[in-house]
């Protein structure tokens, strides 16, 4: 039996939700598989692979200017340990340098954005997050005011194509009623993982952001090369650890620091830091 809803009070537009799944889904609030029902309940109108909900608190006292709560994720294919070890990965190590929350934090409203794969940086993050699982699509379905922001991801595998824009219609409207539930289970529940962000002096970590932030785009050699002088290594023991010629790494280098804008390891560093504008010539 499926159930009209119509968020924006307008008769021509109505979402299709079952009343059984909706009501397993409001009866979890508060409960450990919250996350669990609600991936199941947006399974039936938008498959996918797992959800995950996060809340998102501005705190001037932290070094990013916020603090960002995992609240749990749900998955339709893969066991939940594995999925909770992916996750609890992301909170640790790089939930700071995502780029796709960069153009949505700090706004008001609610916003619905997707993720370019193609755009990720190569490096850790795309490999242990992303290419490890075969995710090939993710779409992020937010709501914001000055203070909290709540996130509510849809994520799907290679073999699955990507979101259409009927289904990302979909899920806009689905929020208008979804969001009320995941502030009050939020409000109810423990908190999975709180993101410990790293130092912001950390040179590794802050070229990672920056690389986010600006959309450099580095080939993984490049970006191996730039982290590894950032770390202090020379060029030879780049080349070493990388397991390639000399010369191959100083062409990675050469190319890396076009993108760049810099000239030395210094500048790099600087650039790290935001102590050198972004280059602004055509990347």
């Amino acid at each position: 039996m499926l159930l009209n809803v119509d968020p924006f009070n307008q008769h021509s537009r109505h979402v299709d939700v079952s009343i059984k799944a909706l009501g397993e889904v409001i009866a979890s609030v508060g409960l450990p598989h919250f996350a669990r029902r609600l991936t199941l309940f947006l399974h039936e109108m938008i498959p996918l692979d797992c959800a995950h909900v996060e809340r998102t608190r501005f705190d001037p006292a932290s070094p990013f200017g916020y603090r960002c709560e995992w609240i749990g994720s749900g998955t339709v294919r893969d066991g939940q340990d594995i999925l909770d070890h992916t996750m609890t990965l992301y909170y640790d190590r790089f939930q700071a340098i995502d780029p796709l929350f960069a153009g949505i934090r700090g706004t008001t409203g609610t916003h619905l954005a997707v993720r370019d794969m193609s755009r990720l940086p190569a490096g850790e993050f795309r490999d242990l997050i992303f290419d490890s699982r075969q995710i090939a699509h993710e779409c992020v379905l937010t709501k914001s005011s000055r203070h909290v922001q709540y996130s509510l991801a849809l994520v799907r595998r290679d073999d699955q194509s990507q979101f259409s824009l009927a289904e990302l219609n979909h899920l806009r409207h689905l929020g208008d009623f979804l969001f009320p539930l995941l502030e009050l289970h939020v409000s109810t529940a423990a908190v999975k993982r709180t993101a410990n962000a790293m130092p912001e002096t950390n040179p590794l970590v802050l070229f990672d952001a920056r690389i986010a932030r600006d959309g450099v785009h580095l080939s993984k050699r490049e970006y191996e090369s730039c982290r590894h002088l950032i770390a202090g290594r020379t060029v030879p023991e780049t080349a070493a650890l990388l397991g390639v010629r000399q010369t191959s790494t100083e062409s990675y280098v050469q190319r890396a620091f076009a993108k760049l804008g810099v000239r030395t390891k210094r500048e790099l560093a600087l650039w790290a830091h935001g102590q050198i504008a972004p280059q602004m010539a055509e990347q």
